[in-house]
């Protein structure tokens, strides 16, 4: 249980010591503008799924069009309300592989006071004996997403769209 200001922790209260266990999927994301977020940091089992270095990328670069959208809304929630998101996503490897996640993110403060940054912990369901190296093309659709109170309540909107 962390400190909060204003109902949030800062980034200066976690200690990733405190969650070595699952430091591998853990990533910190960072609003850099107000629609521009970027990997600040990426656990290695994140780095090892893309098969590249993802600190500094935008999240654009990494979706296709409607899972940036998707992604974006859920993002400006978490720190708007601020709340908790819980997520599922697709990513098509270059293989044709097909991989399911699960995301939990948290909002968190910078140095600033202000909530621009979001603690993610991303898991890969499905069958855990098939882990090998396949670079991912893109994260194609996120098709499941839920917020979460986290003492200020949950946005009155979705953002991912109800099916057809």
């Amino acid at each position: 249980n962390l400190p909060r200001d204003r109902g949030v922790p800062t980034r200066a209260a976690f200690d990733p010591c405190d969650i070595d266990g699952i430091l591998p999927v853990i990533s910190l994301i960072e609003r850099i503008g107000a629609h521009e977020w970027r990997v600040r940091l990426a656990g290695t089992e994140l780095e090892r799924r893309w098969g590249r270095d993802l600190s500094g990328l935008s999240y654009a670069e990494m979706m296709s069009p409607q899972a940036v959208d998707v992604t974006h809304c859920e993002f400006d929630a978490i720190c708007r309300q601020p709340c908790g998101s819980w997520s599922l996503r697709r990513l098509d490897l270059r293989s044709g592989r097909r991989v399911h996640t699960e995301t939990l993110r948290l909002p968190l403060r910078g140095r600033n006071g202000e909530i621009s940054l979001i603690l993610s912990c991303n898991g890969e369901l499905g069958d855990a004996g098939v882990r090998d190296f396949d670079e991912p093309r893109e994260i194609v659709t996120v098709f499941e997403q839920e917020f979460f109170d986290i003492g200020a309540g949950v946005p009155a909107f979705k953002c991912v769209p109800a099916p057809p």
